[in-house]
C-alpha cells in the first residue's frame, strides 16, 4: 500500500510539473498573436537583450548603455538608438536623425513624430494602460493577468498576450502597432532598464 502510494506522488508531481517546462524561463519575455503565436522572444544577455522571431531565428540584439540603448540588426548595424533625454526618450536613426520622441505629460505619454505631430497618446492607470490614437481614441488596452499583460481592442477582442512582462510602464509597448516587433522590444528595454 506504502509503494502505490508513493507512485501516486511521483505521477502527480510528474504531472504538475510538465506545464512548468512550458513556462517562460526567468528573465525572457514572449509576444504571442492573437491565436497565442509566438510573434517575439527576447532573452537576456550580458549587454542588454538577443531578439529572436516566433520561428526562432535571430533578429538581432539590443545593446543597453548608461544612457542610450540600441537596436541592431544580426549584422550588428544600429536600426536604432532610443537616447534619454529631459523631455524622455528620444528615437533616432543610426546616424542621429529624430524619427520620434516620447513626451511626459502629467497624465500621459505623448508619441510624437519627427515634425513633433503626437501620433499616439499612452495613459497609464495602476496596473493597466491604453494606447490611444492622437484625438484621444483608445486604439488598444494593455490588462495585467496572470502569466504578463493581455492587449485588447476597446471592444475586449484580444489582440496579443506578452509572457514574462512585470511594469506595465514597460510592457505597454509592444501594444503600439506603428513599430515592428523588434522596435517594440528596444521601447520595453528602454523603459525597463533606463526609465524607472
Amino acid at each position: 500500500m506504502v509503494r502505490l502510494g508513493i507512485a501516486v506522488v511521483i505521477v502527480v508531481l510528474c504531472l504538475v510539473a510538465l506545464p512548468l517546462g512550458a513556462q517562460t524561463p526567468p528573465g525572457e519575455l514572449r509576444l504571442n498573436d492573437s491565436h497565442r503565436r509566438l510573434v517575439i522572444r527576447v532573452e537576456p544577455s550580458a549587454s542588454g537583450f538577443i531578439l529572436w522571431d516566433g520561428d526562432g531565428t535571430p533578429l538581432g540584439d539590443i545593446a543597453v548603455q548608461a544612457d542610450r540603448l540600441q537596436l541592431r540588426d544580426t549584422g550588428g548595424a544600429v536600426h536604432w538608438t532610443v537616447r534619454r533625454k529631459d523631455f524622455g526618450p528620444q528615437i533616432e536613426s543610426a546616424t542621429g536623425e529624430r524619427f520620434y520622441r516620447l513626451r511626459k505629460r502629467t497624465d500621459e505619454w505623448r508619441l510624437e513624430d519627427a515634425t513633433k505631430t503626437v501620433v499616439a497618446r499612452i495613459r497609464v492607470s495602476g496596473a493597466d494602460a491604453e494606447i490611444r490614437d492622437p484625438r484621444g481614441a483608445v486604439m488598444v488596452t494593455v490588462k495585467r493577468d496572470d502569466t504578463g499583460y493581455r492587449f485588447a481592442t476597446e471592444a475586449g477582442n484580444r489582440v496579443a498576450d506578452l509572457v514574462g512582462a512585470n511594469r506595465v510602464a514597460a510592457a505597454l509597448w509592444f501594444g503600439v502597432e506603428r513599430f515592428s516587433t523588434a522596435e517594440r522590444a528596444a521601447l520595453w528595454a528602454y523603459f525597463t532598464r533606463l526609465e524607472r
